[in-house]
């Protein structure tokens, strides 16, 4: 057990975070880095306590607060949750003053945390309605995957081949003294201890990308679905919900500069910084167009439909949309991505592809959003799917498919 001192200004950034996040409705992880942006006075400890702080109890909340309320119902403050955060991950607090409770009353929240809870949504930390939802539509399967997804979320970066190779990264990593694992994905590496590669000189240099296990699937699958048109002239690809380009540039890196990608996203604010990314990656065949302009394309070989969706599959990097996202969020997405594939079909030549795929775990997104295109449109077909779950690999969850044109 690892003892601790809690100073007041660590506990008050702590609760400001929380505050914004759950009353608010600010997203973790920005908000986190807004607010350690803000005071540039913590050391690299006290910024590292702050952000586990806050993501261990966003993740964790509903079953603290139950903690709390069986100890004592008068629980509620942020700075109470901030305690039971330390106690379940075995800090011993040496000032309690600073939680407002004594030794004694430690103690007893310790024995708290031994009892067993009957309910899984409060073992697990997700609203009622939302996980007997995830009940209904998966199955028994959901349990398993409730808890997987509470797992902290795993490192992966993806090694930019059109600057470097993965054994002459692998190298660079040595020298920085930073533990590694391959894994079974051409170019993908897991990184294991805690480092500072965001500001490393070999991220700015465009040599690799943080980038999860599965989301580098994604671009694999669609380049494995089109090797054949590939072989027949220089492909086109149009990456229509491209975001911040993450896939985009991997797909760039696969194709080794050759043909040409449309890379754009229904919210123009999301592709602003892709220019300069792939700038840096040394990408030169992705061309960033407008929204709008998108469904004027013809005679385009692959479409790459990456589609807005509830999220499900990601709550390890972002436990706050477990608070967020209901069966009304999930019909809302449903009826997005229908609408994409439904729209955009058109811009595919004779034989061309669509390759659908979400971070979601849930049926309505993924199986029947296929089913039902493909009951609407007899001229398509289902080539293959892959589904990726969170209970059988160390990454997210995610779902892809390959829907064939076959006039």
């Amino acid at each position: 057990m690892q003892e601790i001192k809690i100073h007041a200004s660590i506990l008050q950034t702590i609760i400001a975070c929380l505050k914004s996040i759950f009353e608010e409705q600010k997203v973790a992880d920005k908000e986190v880095g807004f607010i350690l942006k803000q005071n540039k006075n913590f050391g690299a400890r006290d910024r590292s306590m702050i952000a586990e702080s806050v993501y261990d109890i966003v993740r964790w909340k509903l079953k603290y607060s139950h903690q709390l309320g069986v100890y004592h119902p008068a629980y509620t403050k942020y700075a109470h949750l901030v305690l039971m955060s330390l106690l379940n991950r075995k800090y011993k607090i040496k000032n309690p003053e600073i939680f407002e409770v004594t030794e004694k009353e430690i103690q007893e929240l310790e024995n708290v945390i031994t009892l067993p809870i009957s309910e899984n949504h409060i073992t697990q930390s997700y609203p009622e309605a939302f996980y007997n939802f995830c009940l209904e539509h998966i199955g028994e399967q959901w349990h398993a995957i409730a808890v997987a997804l509470n797992n902290k979320p795993t490192i992966y970066i993806r090694v930019n081949t059109l600057k470097t190779t993965s054994a002459d990264f692998i190298d660079l990593l040595k020298k920085e003294a930073i533990d590694y694992e391959p894994t079974q994905l051409e170019n993908c590496i897991k990184i294991l201890s805690k480092n500072n590669l965001k500001n490393s000189i070999y991220y700015k240099q465009g040599l690799f990308e943080f980038q999860d296990i599965g989301s580098q699937t994604i671009g694999l699958f669609l380049m494995n679905t089109i090797q054949n048109i590939k072989q027949i002239h220089p492909i086109t690809i149009l990456d229509l919900c491209a975001g911040a380009g993450g896939k985009t540039l991997q797909i760039s890196a696969l194709l080794k500069n050759n043909g040409k990608i449309y890379a754009t996203d229904y919210q123009a604010s999301r592709v602003k910084n892709l220019a300069l990314r792939a700038q840096q990656a040394g990408c030169k065949n992705i061309e960033i167009i407008d929204f709008k302009e998108a469904k004027k394309l013809k005679n385009i070989d692959c479409i790459l439909i990456d589609a807005p969706c509830s999220g499900t599959g990601t709550f390890k990097r972002q436990a706050d949309l477990k608070y967020k996202i209901n069966s009304e969020k999930v019909n809302e997405y449903s009826a997005i991505q229908r609408s994409l594939l439904q729209e955009y079909k058109n811009c595919l030549h004779k034989n061309g592809k669509i390759i659908y795929a979400t971070c979601s775990i849930l049926p309505q997104e993924n199986e029947q959003a296929i089913q039902f295109f493909l009951e609407q449109n007899t001229t398509f077909s289902i080539e293959k799917t892959q589904q990726l779950l969170p209970t059988t690999y160390d990454g997210d969850g995610f779902f892809m498919a390959c829907l064939k044109r076959t006039f």
